[in-house]
Parts: C-alpha cells; structure tokens; sequence
C-alpha cells in the first residue's frame, strides 16, 4: 500500500473507474454442530490491471487464510470454527476486501443446524419420516438407523425415545433392532408368518424327492426366519429365510427327503421356523410302504401278541394270577401266533414248553422233533439254547443235563450280552441253581449290559424275596429291581427293613430311592421310613415343593434329624399366609445358617407376628439387625429385605460401609421375565453415557434402578434385544426415599445416587446447600453426559455467585474449559472471569471460541485491564474485540488509542473511529496517515477526507503523503470533475509557499480553481498563476477556463477568440470529434472527422473560432477495443453581439460579421474600414526582429 504514494507521484492516479466481482456475493452455511467448514471465494478483477489487496473477517470464528491477494483472479481461503456451537447458534459478519480495486464488504451467514438424514424418500426429519423409509425399503431403513447421524431425528416429541435407541443400537442383530424399535414406538405390528399347511404328508417318495413348505408373511419389516429340522430323512437347503426370498408375501421352503434314512412304515419329522417374535413348527410325516400293508400289519400284531406273552409271564411270577390261568391264556396267545405265522418257530418252542408245563410230554416231544428241522438252517443261538433247554425237560439224565449246561454256557461265552440264554442257563447249570450269589451276579451282570427286560427283574426280585440278606447295597442294579417291585407293589416288611438300613447307609441322593422310600411309606407309613426320606432329601440338598411336605412330617414327628428344620424353611413356599410352626421358630432364634432369601423371609416373620411372639422376636432382634447389616453391605434386596430395611434401618446404623451398600439395596427392584431364553439386562440411563449390564440366570433377577430417567431392555442369548414392557414385570421393593436421605452425607463413590439426588423426574433440581457436593461430584464424573455436567457447571457457577462464595467460584472458573461449557452459556462464564479478574484466562476463552454474545461494556472492561497490564502491543484478537465493542457504542479512551495505533479496517470504520477519538482528545496522527494512504490506494471516498487531511497537516504530514493527496486530489478535481474542499488549495498553497515543485496535476487544479473563483485571487496568488500558465502553455496545453484569463494577462489573449469543446475520455480510449460548420445560407460540406487531442488524464480539447451567426454541429465517438461508440453530440455558435473588453482583430471581424446580419451596412462599412486601415499600419510599423 505504501507504493501508491510514490505512484500518484509519478502521475499514475487512482482513477476511480474500478470495480471487483465475486463468486459468492453473500456466503451463507448452514452446519452441523461440531462441523468446522474450510471453503473458499474467488474475487474476480478487470482484466489487463493489476489488482490486489488484503482480506479480513469481522469475526473471530471466521479466519482468513488467504490474506492477501494480486492478480485478475484470486481464490480466497477461509475457515470457520463452529466448536462448541449449538443448534440455533447463528453468526453474523463480513469479509473486508480492501483493494486497489475499492473497498467491498462480503457478508457471511453461518447457522448451525440439526442436518436431515437423506434417503430415497427425501430428509427424514422424524420417527414418523423413518417409519415410511422402513416400509418402503427395509434395507436402506437399518442401515441409516445404525449410522452416527440418526440421533439427529430425536427431536421435539421424538427425543423422548432416544435411550430405547441407544440401547438398541449397540445389539448385534441390526434388522431385529429397527424391528423391535418400531414396535415400541407402535410404528408398526410385528409381521405374521402363517403356515399354508402345519402338516404335510408324503408317500412312497423317492430318493431326495422334493417337498414345499409355504410360508405367507403378512406385514413388512424383520422377516428372518431361522429353520431347525428333526428327523434324519429331512434334507433342508438353507438355515435362514431373509425378506429377499419372499416372493410378494410368499415362500416356498422346499426340503428333501433322503431315502436311505428312512425305515419302513410311518417317518415323523418336524421343521422349526422361528424368530425372535414368532415360532412355527410343521410336522412331515412320510409314510414309506417297504413292505405290503398286510406284513406290516402282521408283524404289528405278532410284537403285540409277544408283549401280552410277557404280561401274562409277569403276572404268573409275580403271584398276580393262577398257573391254570396262565397257561390257558399263554396256549391260546401261541396257537394264535402259530396260525398267523406256522414257520414263526419260537412260538413253536413256547408251545412245546407249555405241553411240556402240562405234562403232555408226547405231544411236546413229538412238536420238539419237528422244530428241531427248522433249526438246520441259519444258526440262531438263542433259538438253539432254547431248543436245548426244552430237550432237557423231557430228558432228565443228569449227564445229558451237564452235557447241555456246559453247550449252552460255550454259546453264552460267545453271547454274553444275551439275557435269553442267560435266563436259561440259569436253570440249565447247576452252579446257578445251587448258589443264589451266582445267580445274583449274572442278573447283575446282564442288567448292567442294559437289559430291562421284567424277566431279569422277576428273577432277581424273587431271589431277594426269599433271602433279602442278598440285597447288601442300594447300587444301581439292585436299585432298578426295587424299583420294579415298587411299581408292582412287590415290596413285603422284611425288604423294606433292610432298605431302610441300607438307605442310611447312602452318601448321595438319588431319585430311585426316592420313589422306592415313598412306596415303602405307603405300606410301611412308620417313623423310620419318613427319618429315612428326610435323611435322603437333604442328603440331596432338595428344597423343592415335593420336599416340602416330608420334611414339615419329619417336624411333626419331631424328628431328631440334622438341618431338618433348615431344609423345612428352604423348601417352604414364600407366601405372606404361610404359618410357620412355633417349635421351627424357637429353633432358629439363636442363629440361623439359612440362605439369605429364606432368612429374610424368617426375620421378616418374625418381626411381623411380634406382637404374638413378643419374647421370640426379642431374642431374634439382636440376630436380626446383625444380618440385616450383613445384607446391607453386600447391596442385597428382595421382598423381605425391603421389609426389614423400611422398618428396622436407623440412622444409628448408617456409616460409610453401610450407606455405600445401601445405595445399592433401596434401588433394588424384582425383574420376572417372560422369555426364557434371556441372558442380560440392560438399563441405559438418559444422563449417563454407557449402559449398565446385568447377567440372567433364572427366570426371575434383582437390579438396583435409579430413578424413571432409564430405558430397560433385555437381551437373549443370540444377541436379540427387546425394550417393549410386555417381555417382563418390573416390581420396586422399596421407596426409598427415607433411607435414601439418611445415607446421603455418606455416599461418595455412587454415580447412579448422585443423580438421583439431583434430578427431579428427567430434569435436574436446582442447586442448594444440600445438594451442592452431588453436584460437583457429577460434573468430575466420566459416567455423565458431557450435556448433563455442562448444565451442572453453569448452575454451579451462578450459585457460588448469588451464594458469595468467591473463593469456590474462583476455584471453580480455574479448573473450567471451554469444551465443558455450552455455547449458549459461554458469554455468561467469560463475564463470570473477568468480574472475577480473570482476564487473561477470560483472554484465552476468547481467543478459541470467539466473542459472539459477549456484552460490550464486559469485552471494554477485559481489554481495558489487559492494555493497562501488558501494554499497547498489537494483536489480531484483541483489535477485534475492541472494534466489536466500538461498533456497539461502547469504548474508553484506551481503547481508542489502541484502534487509533492498530485497527486497520475500511476507509468509513477507520473514519468512524477517528470521529470518537476526536471527541475524547486522543491523539491520531497515524490513524490519519491509515486513512489518507487508503483513501489513495483504494479510491475511498470519505466525507470527512479534508477534515482528516487538514488534522494531518496540522500533525506534521510527511511531505511525501501530502503531495500524493494533493495530487490525487487535484487530479479528481481537474480530472473527475469532483468538488473539492477550499483547504486543499490552501495547502497547496503552502507547498508553493515553502518553493517547492508541485505536479502539473496541481498546477492544472491550481489555475482551473482560481479561474472559477477569481474573487479569492490577490497578487500573490496572481504570481504563481502566470508562473503555472506559462508551464502549461509551454507543454502546449489548452482548456476552455483559459478564457477566463484573456481579460487579465496579456499572453492568454490568444484564447478569447477560441471556442472549444471538452471532453473527458475512458482512460486508454480515443476520442473523435465529427462537426460540420453551418452558416446563415445553409450547410457548407460534408462532416469532418478529427480525433481530439487528450490534453491531460483523459481530458480531451479541440478549438474552434466561430463568428457571429455561424454554427457548428457535432458529435463525438469514442473507440474502445477497436469499436466505436457514439457518445455525445452538441451544436456550438456565436451570436453575442456584446464587443469585447479588449478590441482584437477577432472581435473587428466578429463586430463586422453582426452588422452585415443585421444589415446595417453603415456600421459595417465603417468597421471594414477601420479594420483594413488597422491591418496596414501593422503591416507597415512592425517587422519581425
């Protein structure tokens, strides 16, 4: 800028006919909060000039990074810094462009908005916009619901849901999520899957023969279907149906069945379809006819036949039915066999054993022998060992026994796990006859094998019916066959005595034993058999309802039993009407090793019937406060805990142990599940940033919730999370209000307290003497909403200020950022700091979020102690903070001295300050000098120019300076054509004064100025006017006002004949004049064409000499760019008739010229006559030296 002053020195003028275009001329952004924006304009100059300049921000957040700028096109950078800016937050200012091109204001309009998520529907601007998204594409629907920019929506009304989002949000499964979302905020109905045939039946189908399932699906939305299948002949192709197989609303699962897997007759199959909402299961059956209707029904018939065979068996050995009975039914069962089937060569074999039961030996021998054919094909060792059994009992030699005993033990040998042959040899070798432990084992032996046939039990049952001192242990063996004999009600006095010793005998529980003692109780209802039940069940830890009512007979019996009374109370129903005897109640009055729920249960008992038991409840008061303090420091609850604490918690027994444990206990609420398959609970707490995890076990679970702030959800072992109300029953134990104020003073460490304290429904309370500690605990916590502590901030802040606690306030500002303050609320906090002092830290607050907001008279005060403690040093903050505060009226004489040394804006800014530092008396000599050196690099107009000029000039101006602004001046007066002020003469007055050479410029405006104002003329000023008009004529220069000194000095006479037409030029273009001289008798001639001479800057002159009653007619072009434009046209002539001051030969000529048209041919005879007569003696008195 400083260059310009030696350009207008050098003639090189601003001449004003400039102008600068913009890309954006008003810049308007619309972010996000937390959005910083870099962008960008382009100033655009004329082309074939050097432009340049600097460019500014008003505003603290909006910096340049481009500040300067040359050439006929620039691109300027800028950044703006929204940190911490809020919704609604709007800043408003301008980019300063000042230039060689003219000053410019670029205003900017930054609003920070929500932002609208975009999709294929347009902005989704709510829940109910994102609810048609989701009907309309599902897929695009999940995705922007897990995008970082969907909590956007929840505004207004929606803001309500924004925890069930939050909570959802983080589940695994993403389409599950929008699904279960939508139905809480009853958006949508969950999708129906029907099935078109819950079964199906297939026929003989071949192998890997195809079926449909069709599956219709009724709504939109979550439409996963998992599919699980049963049954080894089903085939399926996939695991999970997705919304993309459905084919309008309409499914066709199809599955195979695989040949191979299929057995003959009925194959029953299901497949499970099933999500987190709906579960279908269609039952296949495929009916696969291997074998005619008519065999199968046969072979059908013969297993029946079998089974009756064996039940006839049964009830003949267990003394259920006569011989005679049996072997009437058993014959006619296998004469029935045998005609179904006369090859079926077992039933010949049954029935060679029944001639033989009834002693019709030849009969038997004679069906024997014909067997006996049947048994040369294929060998059949059970057949044959049966075969050979009978042989014996119609042979009775005993070699021919032992020869058959030790034929059939070989093939047993090879057979071992055949309890056919070993029945038989049990009655074939005589070592099993002879000896029941023998016989014993092998029943053993085949049972352990897995035999379960009632043929072995029998057996081994009569083996211990006549010796019971066989059965010696209760092992899994002899436990089957009591356990049969139970069933058939077998069970006599002498076995049931020897269980009973032996059932003292057990280290385990086992459910056997179990059914056998209660069978044993029914036939034996004795003391001892209950002693032996209760002993088992707690050996078993059993607390289940079926234990109940043996232990409660056990204390009616008063049993003397360990832990009895201990197990009556575990397994005793929880319920308010539940009486509970005296003699249990005396029992545990001393002490009590009851698991905490059953305790509680007890104490709470107790103390409600204390009025009937008043000398009880005395001696458990002591072991009651002792386990309630118990519980309490473990955090527990439960419905009888809370009865305790509500009644029984003093103040007396709150310290720091137990309040913590408290603070748990009171929030305690009882969770029943409708799901089964729920593996957590989550809370998400609306002030709170991570949400809080509780593990399932069981159906039922207690979870301390703080307050109606949070959103429970409950996730299932695949990830499914459900926040809907219907999946549980939530049930508070306690209000806990009572406790809660107790324990208060002794909570440190509990977030979820601190806040409950502190809040009042969903908002915060407001800050007291009581609460004040909660609250600064949870402004230091990393569990809060960032949103939550800053609202507690400024409410702390505001109450050490009202409450004139200086010294915490004081702590408090020390400690505080700026990202821990709300935008909104960042103007009240500066102004807390500098009423505080804190004007450096009030400084630096400023310096990164900007001053937007910041009342006036506060920003004085701050720059004001700041320039008085550090001194007028020069900093970009800082001059546009005082300028912001001088905009708005507000200001001090400090501040003005600094605007005055610094602040470099606009022409007019720079003028406005310079007003108000007059006014205050402050000194602005450099702020002048800023002003005139930018008037002249810009070509400002300031109306106050002169003003600033003359308080310039009266400062001691730079000569340099003040010739360029008078030159400059002069120029736009000469030139431009513009006013300009008598002062600026009169200094250029004083430069002539002081001898010292002025441009031509000046002495152009110089001598123009006084030929329009000749009153101001006296003769010094006379002096310098002919010394200026000389020079002027000299460079051969001349302009219409040189008339106006023809009459006064003698060598400007020259002029008083010319009439001259003026023109001022486009700097660079030519000018052309076209006339055409018109006399009283007409036009003469065509119009001649001259280009007129530029005298100086663009001022063009061309001179002519009319007479009376000639005229000229004109019109001037001017050519730019190798066009020519019309631009302005005129008539000139001469007609006055008023003679001249001074007679010259011109006005002889133009006196004679009037006469003649006036036809007064005597005047004009005699001013020819003078004229000749003049003309001669000149001729004849002067010659040329």
């Amino acid at each position: 800028m400083q260059d310009t002053i030696e350009k207008i020195l050098e003639g090189n003028f601003n001449k004003g006919v400039r102008s600068l275009d913009f890309s954006d001329p008003v810049i308007e952004l619309s972010l996000r909060e937390g959005e910083d924006y870099e962008g960008s304009f382009t100033i655009f100059g004329p082309e074939n000039e050097v432009t340049a300049g600097i460019v500014s921000s008003t505003r603290l957040r909006m910096r340049c990074l481009t500040e300067r700028f040359s050439g006929p096109r620039e691109e300027i950078q800028y950044f703006f810094d929204a940190s911490g800016m809020m919704e609604g937050d709007v800043i408003k200012g301008e980019f300063r462009i000042i230039s060689n091109q003219g000053e410019y204001y670029v205003p900017y309009d930054v609003r920070i908005v929500s932002g609208t998520l975009e999709s294929e529907l347009g902005s989704i601007k709510n829940l109910f916009h994102f609810a048609n998204l989701a009907r309309t594409n599902w897929e695009e629907a999940v995705g922007l619901f897990h995008s970082k920019e969907f909590e956007r929506v929840f505004t207004g009304v929606d803001r309500q849901y924004l925890g069930i989002y939050k909570g959802l949000v983080k589940g695994s499964r993403r389409q599950q999520n929008v699904e279960e979302f939508l139905l809480e905020i009853k958006k949508k109905q969950k999708v129906q899957f029907l099935l078109e045939e819950a079964e199906i039946r297939m026929d003989n189908p071949g192998n890997m023969e195809e079926g449909r399932l069709i599956i219709n699906r009724n709504g939109w939305g979550y439409s996963e279907l998992f599919i699980e299948k049963e049954g080894d002949f089903l085939v399926l192709e996939k695991q999970v149906i997705r919304d993309e197989d459905f084919l309008g609303n309409c499914y066709r699962l199809p599955f195979y069945i695989s040949e191979e897997q299929l057995h003959g007759g009925r194959n029953y199959g299901t497949i499970h379809l099933y999500n987190p909402y709906v579960s279908l299961t269609a039952q296949i059956t495929v009916v696969n006819k291997s074998v005619t209707t008519k065999v199968f029904g046969m072979r059908r018939q013969h297993k029946h036949m079998i089974m009756e065979l064996m039940q006839y068996y049964e009830a003949f050995r267990t003394r259920k039915i006569s011989a005679a009975l049996w072997m009437k039914e058993t014959g006619e069962l296998i004469d029935k066999m045998i005609q179904m089937d006369d090859h079926d060569l077992a039933a010949k074999l049954f029935q060679v054993q029944l001639l033989i039961t009834e002693e019709r030996y030849n009969e038997a021998q004679w069906l024997l022998e014909q067997a006996s054919g049947q048994l040369e094909g294929e060998f059949a060792p059970t057949l044959y060992c049966y075969h050979l059994y009978l042989t014996t009992l119609l042979n009775r030699q005993e070699e021919y026994i032992d020869e058959v005993a030790g034929q059939v033990e070989r093939i047993f040998t090879q057979n071992s796990d055949d309890w056919r042959i070993a029945w038989l040899l049990l009655y074939l070798a005589e070592d099993y006859t002879r000896s029941p432990s023998r016989k014993w084992i092998i029943l053993e032996d085949q049972c352990m094998q897995g035999c379960k046939s009632p043929v072995i039990y029998i057996e081994a049952w009569n083996l211990i019916l006549s010796n019971p001192t066989l059965l010696m242990k209760l092992a899994p063996f002899e436990l089957q066959v009591l356990t049969y004999a139970a069933k058939k009600e077998l069970l006599s006095p002498g076995v049931i005595e020897q269980i009973i010793y032996l059932a003292g005998k057990q280290k385990n529980y086992s459910r056997r034993l179990f059914f056998i003692l209660k069978c044993c109780y029914k036939i034996v209802p004795t003391d001892e058999v209950l002693q032996a039940i209760c002993t088992l069940l707690i050996k078993g830890n059993m607390t289940d309802e079926f234990a109940f009512p043996w232990y409660e007979k056990g204390i009616e019996k008063e049993l003397r039993i360990t832990r009895l009374y201990e197990y009556y109370m575990m397994s005793l129903k929880l319920t308010p009407d539940k009486e509970i005897p005296k003699i249990v109640l005396m029992y545990f009055a001393f002490d009590s090793n009851l698991d905490s729920l059953h305790n509680s249960f007890l104490y709470a008992y107790i103390h409600r019937n204390k009025a009937q038991y008043p000398e009880l409840y005395e001696s458990y008061r002591e072991q009651i406060e002792r386990f309630m303090v118990f519980q309490i420091l473990k955090g527990k609850n439960n419905q009888y805990l809370a009865y305790l604490y509500k009644n029984l918690v003093t103040p007396m027994m709150i310290t720091e142990e137990t309040a913590k444990g408290l603070s748990v206990a009171i929030f305690m609420h009882r969770l029943t599940l409708m799901r089964k398959d729920i593996r957590k609970v989550i809370l998400v707490y609306d002030k709170e940033k991570q949400e809080v995890v509780y593990p399932v076990t069981g159906g039922e679970v207690y979870i301390p919730v703080y307050g109606s702030d949070c959103r429970l959800l409950l996730e299932d072992g695949r990830g499914n999370r459900y926040c809907r109300g219907e999946e549980y029953i939530i049930d508070r134990l306690l209000v806990p209000d009572k406790i809660a104020s107790m324990i208060a003073p002794y909570v440190a460490d509990c977030i979820h307290f601190d806040l409950w304290l502190c809040e009042k429904g969903r908002e915060m309370v407001q800050i007291n003497e009581n609460n004040v500690t909660y609250m600064k605990r949870i402004t230091e916590s990393d569990q809060v909403e960032v949103e939550v502590q800053r609202e507690i901030k400024m409410k702390l802040i505001h109450f050490f200020y009202d409450q004139d606690r200086m010294k915490e306030l004081d702590d408090y500002l020390k400690e505080l950022s700026p990202a821990e303050i709300e935008n909104r609320c960042f103007a009240q906090v500066v102004r807390f700091m500098v009423l505080r002092g804190m004007y450096e830290k009030a400084y630096d607050w400023i310096k990164l979020r900007g001053g937007e907001g910041i009342e006036a008279k506060l920003i004085v005060r701050l720059c004001s102690r700041l320039l008085a403690v550090e001194g007028m040093t020069e900093e970009s903050t800082m001059t546009m903070l005082i300028f912001m505060a001088f905009k708005a009226g507000k200001y001090d004489e400090n501040l003005l001295r600094y605007l005055c040394m610094y602040f470099k804006g606009t022409c007019k800014e720079m003028r406005d300050v310079w007003k108000a530092a007059e006014a205050f008396g402050v000194e602005t000599y450099e702020l002048c000098e800023r002003i005139l050196i930018q008037m002249l690099y810009t070509g400002a107009f300031v109306g106050e120019g002169a003003d600033i000029f003359k308080k310039y000039i009266s400062g001691g101006a730079k000569t340099e300076v003040e010739l360029a602004f008078l030159s400059q001046s002069a120029y736009d007066y000469f030139v431009k054509d513009k006013v300009t002020s008598e002062f600026v003469l009169e200094d250029m007055q004083r430069v002539i004064n002081r001898q010292e050479e002025i441009p031509l410029v000046c002495k152009l405006a110089y001598t123009k100025f006084y030929a329009e104002n000749k009153k101001l003329v006296d003769e010094h000023i006379s002096r310098c006017l002919l010394v200026f008009l000389r020079e002027i004529l000299m460079q051969k220069l001349c302009f219409p006002y040189f008339k106006e000194y023809a009459d006064n000095i003698a060598f400007m006479r020259q002029f008083m004949d010319k009439t001259m037409v003026e023109y001022r030029v486009k700097d660079g273009n030519v000018a052309v004049i076209h006339y055409l001289m018109e006399k009283e008798e007409g036009a003469e001639g065509e119009y001649v064409k001259e280009e007129m001479k530029d005298m100086f800057g663009g001022v063009c002159v061309k001179e002519f000499i009319l007479f009376f009653g000639e005229h000229l007619q004109y019109y001037i072009t001017e050519i730019e760019d190798g066009k020519e434009y019309l631009t302005e046209s005129g008539t000139l002539s001469r007609n006055d008739t008023v003679r001249e001051q001074k007679e010259n030969k011109y006005t002889m000529l133009n006196d004679i010229s009037i006469g003649r048209n006036l036809h007064d041919y005597d005047t004009m005879e005699s001013l020819l006559h003078e004229y000749f007569e003049q003309d001669y003696i000149v001729k004849e008195l002067f010659h040329m030296l």
